[in-house]
């Protein structure tokens, strides 16, 4: 420090023998602006701005210095917007800096460092506006500052840092995982290229314990976090006691040991975390940055609260997120963070629910905060609104959250991202639809709402799959545009074996994901076209009802209904014996987890369950419907859609042997209305390709590494291939690999699998059917999963049947992603299967013989194919009713009621 303000003083002496030299008064404010850098005095920050701009001022404008000059003002100014928050301050840095780009020959090697400053200033007013223009624009230039900085360019680590920053604030945008791991990757690189003694190593390392904790929350890897403690320590060890930055460092770890106390609930770490961000505080400078040390030590405070019940914690986390809120401008976006957090802490307060529902109120209306923030606002918000019954404001609400949807669930999200976004939106379609009739709305504005939030994947998969016959004949152009695009956008890059048209893929995927939406909005204002890839309007609903109806039950804490949808019209009946509390008794029963072998007790309560069941709900809609008990063949067909709590009840198996839905309907299911319109309009082989002999695939794992042997694989493969004679061409394939069996598919009218199935808990996209992959060890061979990604990823034209013996086919266990009706059935749906028969839970080995061998018979017996839907269904209809009225298995639904028909 000694010899900086020995050069300050140098530069001053200078200064009074030429006060007029640009030179000497730019120098002398850049010495100036570093020596604020170190030790936060304003006097410095102040005189150095004055300096520089004295300094532009008098520069000639064909002086080849004045863009270095112009650089630094812009250094200033954005260091004076950091101390004061000014705006304005923002606004003139970034215009200077803009300045100072275009009059800089594109050749200069100071160039790099321009576009990394201008970066981090647009960076900067992202932060402040929350508007996503500036951030990626910011990653835009940033990413060219390093193409055109040299490996060994020592200012290569401060462009890879801010990089890594802005990657990493996309993320927290977007919760696109892929932005999260680049993050971490480029600060990796920047800390691996900063030389011990730099000093800006400190805060690369910070950031990437900011990074590492992300990743942690995100996918829980204790090691994550416990590398995040780690860098945060080495960051602080090597920063001076009195550098401006290490109450930021401090703050960082403490975020890190909170995070760690509540996975393993050690109280030192909560102490420390506590001790460090005192410690943040007070080096934090009364400005922006102090709010986030108040609200850090708020939350901790409030954990010490809840673990040792010391009322003066409770009283200081209180009052501090008070002061955090109170330090920030109503238009900042780390505004509602901060609303949300005092928000849930008063919650556990005495005082009145109107009070605290005005913080989540104000959160929500954050406009320019993170989605994913508002959306948690308003969930809370809308409970508390029901709570005090003003069920109107809680359904302009609810409506309002879902109109944020689209515009943060898209095509340039994983599969794993897509269903991390979705998750923030848990309940909120069951609950407007809810809200919807109870305020007395029509039951098809409900059922609108409800369609809008529900099975939201699905419904991009199979937009980007739809029929565009009616296009082609008005405007076969832009038909051709929309299916050259969505063919690329939809081709997975990781299939691409060639390394460099892999990184061609990867970086021409966001400008086709971007042209596809711009023609789809084209497409959209063509004449007929508006609903292109939106929701159904109410007339296209009824028109899905042309063969049957659809059943909608909701289920949720306020009220259960449901929404009746014929050819005539859309009515609702509300079921008042049908409660939510009642339904979670049946759901947490976990009656269908047991081995099917050892099911006594769970057959007697699971026929309580469907007999319950029959009473409270599906009985009072049949009655209501007409539907009475018939012969098979003259049964009405119905689909059921359950959402929410309802997503897992067997409506098709309702009743007892006396009187039961299998006595009255013929039994679909669809994840969605839209969903039943998709398989719909996907072209028949067995009504069009009569003269073509039809093809099955067969695939057998009577063995499967790492789970029990299914030795009733052979007689299911025999009894098939009897049933279906000469009607139908077999192809057998034993013990495969996925790409095997995906390359087979393709040809196939017909598929059928007998093997083992799983779903998956937290990531429903890999639930799938496990095959096998030999690799190079034969002795050994490894599970190889043909999941839900897999599949939905093939397009299959000649698709028609897909029959998937094997268990949790039909089931999707992730909670939070229940209304996405997200299973492997879905998936073959997806791929092109107007039908497709699944299961719920594990059934005996001879009754899946048995069924499967009366199913093919009835719908291909004495050489015959069929000749529209309903035989599918009815086939698997008449199959299921023989197990179910004989001796043995009249008293063991667990063994039959798993078999579940979805499609056409």
């Amino acid at each position: 420090m000694d010899d900086l303000e020995e050069t300050i003083q140098v530069f001053r002496q200078c200064a009074k023998v030429a006060p007029d030299d640009p030179d000497i008064l730019a120098t002398l404010g850049l010495y100036l602006g570093r020596q604020y850098e170190r030790i936060g005095k304003i006097d410095d920050l102040k005189e150095a701005f004055q300096l520089l701009r004295q300094a532009v001022e008098i520069t000639p404008t064909n002086d080849p210095d004045l863009a270095g000059r112009l650089n630094n003002l812009s250094n200033v100014l954005s260091l004076r917007y950091t101390c004061m928050g000014e705006m304005d301050d923002l606004e003139e840095a970034i215009q200077v800096q803009r300045r100072a780009i275009k009059i800089k020959p594109t050749n200069d090697p100071a160039l790099a460092g321009m576009l990394n400053n201008i970066g981090s200033l647009l960076y900067m007013r992202y932060k402040r506006v929350g508007e996503m223009d500036n951030l990626e624009e910011a990653i835009q230039v940033s990413r060219q500052a390093v193409k055109v900085t040299p490996d060994n360019h020592p200012n290569l680590t401060i462009i890879l840092y801010n990089l890594g920053t802005e990657l990493y604030r996309r993320y927290e945008h977007t919760e696109k995982i892929s932005d999260l791991e680049e993050a971490i990757w480029v600060m990796r690189q920047a800390i691996e290229i900063t030389p011990d003694n730099h000093p800006g190593l400190a805060a690369r390392l910070n950031y990437l314990g900011n990074q590492l904790r992300s990743r942690y929350e995100r996918i829980r890897k204790i090691d994550d976090l416990e590398e995040a403690i780690q860098v945060s320590r080495q960051a602080i060890e090597v920063t001076p006691s009195n550098h401006l930055s290490l109450a930021d460092f401090l703050s960082t770890l403490g975020n890190s040991l909170i995070r760690r106390y509540e996975h393993t609930k050690k109280i030192d770490d909560l102490e420390e975390a506590i001790q460090v961000s005192r410690q943040a505080i007070e080096g934090t400078p009364n400005n922006l940055n102090l709010s986030v040390g108040l609200d850090n030590l708020g939350v901790m405070l409030f954990h010490r609260y809840k673990s040792l019940g010391k009322m003066n914690d409770f009283e200081e986390a209180t009052r501090l997120f008070h002061q955090a809120i109170e330090i920030l401008p109503d238009n900042h976006p780390e505004l509602a963070v901060r609303l949300n957090n005092l928000g849930w802490h008063l919650m556990l307060t005495n005082i009145q629910r109107s009070d605290v529902l005005q913080f989540f109120e104000r959160a929500w209306n954050c406009q320019a905060a993170v989605p994913f923030v508002r959306v948690r606002a308003s969930a809370q918000a809308i409970c508390l609104l029901q709570e005090e019954e003003r069920y109107t404001d809680a359904y302009q609400l609810s409506v309002d959250t879902l109109e944020v949807l689209p515009r943060v669930h898209n095509r340039s999200l994983s599969h794993q991202d897509q269903q991390y976004v979705i998750a923030h939106f848990s309940g909120l379609a069951a609950s407007a639809c809810s809200l919807a009739l109870q305020i007395g709305q029509p039951p098809e504005v409900a059922l609108e709402v409800l369609e809008q939030g529900r099975a939201v994947i699905l419904s991009l998969l199979m937009d980007d799959r739809g029929d565009t016959f009616a296009l082609k004949k008005v405007r076969p152009d832009l038909c051709a545009r929309y299916e050259s695009l969505r063919i690329e956008v939809n081709t997975p890059i990781d299939g691409v074996s060639d390394q460099s048209q892999q990184r061609h893929a990867e970086k021409r995927r966001p400008k086709a994901i971007e042209e596809l939406e711009e023609c789809i909005q084209e497409i959209q204002q063509l004449e007929g076209f508006d609903r292109f890839q939106k929701g159904l309007n109410p007339k296209q609903m009824q028109h899905c009802a042309t063969e049957g109806c659809i059943v909608v039950v909701n289920i949720t804490d306020l009220r259960s209904d449901a929404i009746i949808v014929s050819k005539q019209r859309i009515s609702s009946i509300p079921l008042l014996s049908l409660e939510a509390s009642k339904v979670k008794k049946w759901t947490n029963q976990n009656l269908t987890t047991s081995p099917p072998v050892m099911q006594p007790l769970e057959n007697a309560d699971f026929r309580r369950l469907l007999l319950g069941l029959w009473e409270a709900y599906v009985k009072p809609i049949l009655d209501d419907l007409g539907y009475q008990p018939s012969s098979i063949d003259s049964l009405p067909r119905i689909w059921w859609i359950g959402t929410g709590l309802a997503s897992s009840l067997p409506f098709h198996a309702a009743g007892d042997p006396t009187e039961s839905s299998y006595s009255r309907v013929i039994s679909s299911y669809t994840p969605s209305i839209k969903a039943l319109r998709y398989v719909r309009e996907r072209k028949s082989s067995g009504i069009e390709q009569q003269c073509t002999p039809l093809k099955l695939l067969m695939v057998t794992m009577a063995t499967t590494p790492g789970a029990s042997d299914l030795p009733g694989t052979k007689q299911e493969k025999e009894a098939v291939e009897a049933a279906v004679g000469v009607s139908i061409t077999v192809q057998a394939l034993a013990q495969p690999d996925v790409a095997k069996v995906v390359q087979h598919m393709g040809s196939c009218n017909i598929v059928h699998f007998a093997c083992h199935g799983v779903s998956n808990p937290t990531d429903p996209s890999e639930s799938g059917l496990l095959l096998e992959s030999i690799g190079a060890n034969v002795a050994n061979p490894e599970v190889d999963i043909l999941s839900v990604r897999r599949v939905s990823e093939v397009q299959l034209p000649q698709a028609e049947i897909a029959y998937l013996s094997a268990c949790s086919t039909a089931e999707n266990t992730a909670s939070r992603l229940e209304d996405e009706v997200l299973h492997v059935v879905s998936g073959f749906q997806v791929a092109g299967f107007k039908h497709v028969v699944g299961c719920l839970w594990p059934s005996l080995d001879n009754v899946c013989v048995e069924v499967a061998k009366a199913f093919y018979s009835n719908l291909l017996g004495d050489g015959n194919v069929w000749r529209d839907d309903r035989a599918v269904a009815v086939a698997l209809h008449k199959a299921v009713v023989a197990i179910r009225e004989s001796d043995e298995y009249r008293k063991r639904p667990l063994a039959w009621a798993q078999y579940v028909h979805f499609g056409a």
